[in-house]
């Protein structure tokens, strides 16, 4: 279950558009060497600085 969270989140982060370009590789980053706590902080907090279309 853990496993596809993750993907998920990882997924949204590269198919999605930031209003900073650092954003995404920053939200990449702590997805991938912090895959559990990334994806939660991701999920809580980064999703809000996505540029909706």
């Amino acid at each position: 279950m853990l496993i596809v969270l993750w993907a998920a989140a990882l997924w949204d982060v590269v198919r999605s558009q930031f209003a900073n370009a650092n954003d995404k590789l920053v939200w990449v980053l702590v997805v991938l060497f912090a895959p559990v706590l990334g994806m939660l902080f991701y999920f809580l907090a980064g999703r809000k600085n996505k540029i909706n279309q």
